[in-house]
């Protein structure tokens, strides 16, 4: 008996492609110049994926609503967004593929642009015909890595020594971190043949960076650098620049509950996950931050105007909020949260006369304490 045919499946599209938007939106973004795999607006940072609709849960609220916390006093009444896992793979693809194109279109026009000034240079002939087949066969397997994977590795080699290093040196010249932060122009297209900063660029670069320490716009200036370092130069950077600010933030951080006003927390918890995460636990610790957040509750909660359960807990969780789920993952860190909140429910036993249920708890925080410290 013969089997029904079957439709085939068809993929779905990944999101930054026109593919997934209407034929109307594809023909717009065509117009302004969109390339498919980059994010939105004029730099290509913005969103890849599109934005999900998600439904209130009070039917009788507008958009733009959202619940106010129980507590004005801040802290964070959430913890940080974690991007699900599948939507990250996908953006970090699109880009991927996106700038390997960029980076092959930007090597064959200043290939030409070689042949017309020297239309007698074997070398740069020999590069671009290299080149153009290696195109094909990305065309037909859009896998990362697979373009350069293609170049014959003399052909690598003149491209990075003699076409691309010689117009990065002059462009890093001038080069203005305020204007292109990400340096979009003059080092990013070329990552996926050079993989990283030229050695001899680093203080180049390092100086550039550090004229806008004052700034407002600094963390956006450095962020990019994690990726276009070498691991070695990150390492360099961030125990020049980076450590010492965190280690001064926390140190000069001023808790004041019932309302925070000092950011120095919040500030650090940003610069966080450029840094690996056991300095950033060696320097909460070094600067006595969880004992400091211990006493200053403990202080407040056998004040006069002795707070509310439900206020105080509140308190403890904007502030175990501020933490990225890298650090939260840290037993260390977790535990000495916890034994804070712990405290909190220990007061909160004394003050309904239950004096052996509190002593009970605070003996269980100090036997874990003393667990994670050994």
């Amino acid at each position: 008996m013969a089997l029904p045919l079957l439709e085939p499946c068809q993929p779905t599209p990944l999101p930054g492609t026109l593919a997934s938007t209407s034929p109307a939106v594809a023909r717009m973004l065509r117009r302004w110049n969109f390339k498919e795999g980059s994010g939105l607006g004029p730099r290509g940072k913005g969103i890849v994926a599109p934005v999900q609709a998600v439904l209130q849960q009070n039917q009788h609220t507008g958009i733009g609503y959202s619940q106010k916390a129980a507590y004005e006093n801040g802290l964070p009444d959430k913890p940080p967004v974690v991007q699900e896992e599948w939507r990250r793979r996908c953006e970090d693809l699109c880009r991927v593929l996106a700038l390997e194109v960029e980076c092959c279109e930007k090597t064959i026009a200043m290939l030409r642009d070689m042949m017309e000034e020297d239309d007698s240079s074997v070398e740069a002939a020999d590069a671009l015909a290299a080149i153009m087949e290696s195109k094909k066969v990305f065309k037909e397997e859009r896998t990362p890595g697979m373009w350069k994977a293609t170049l014959p590795s003399s052909t690598r080699k003149y491209i990075v020594e003699k076409v691309i290093k010689p117009a990065m040196a002059a462009e890093a010249q001038e080069w203005k971190p305020s204007w292109d932060p990400d340096c979009h122009h003059w080092l990013r297209p070329w990552i996926p043949l050079i993989g990283h900063l030229p050695e001899d660029l680093y203080d180049t670069v390092e100086s550039k960076i550090l004229s806008r320490a004052d700034e407002c716009d600094y963390h956006d200036v450095v962020s990019p650098w994690k990726d276009y370092m070498h691991p070695t130069q990150w390492n360099t950077f961030t125990r020049r620049h980076i450590l010492p600010m965190l280690t001064r933030l926390v140190r000069e951080l001023m808790l004041t509950p019932p309302k925070q006003i000092d950011p120095s927390l919040q500030t650090a918890m940003l610069w966080a996950p450029l840094v690996p995460v056991p300095d950033v636990v060696s320097i909460l610790e070094e600067e006595l931050f969880f004992d400091r957040y211990e006493d200053s509750l403990r202080h407040w909660m056998q004040s006069g105007g002795k707070p509310p359960l439900s206020e105080a807990v509140a308190w403890c969780t904007g502030w175990k909020n501020f933490f990225t789920p890298e650090l939260l993952a840290q037993e260390r860190v977790l535990a000495r949260l916890d034994a804070v909140m712990a405290l909190v429910d220990g007061e909160a036993y004394l003050g309904v006369g239950s004096q052996k249920s509190a002593q009970a708890l605070l003996v269980d925080c100090m036997h874990r304490l003393v667990q994670v410290a050994l």
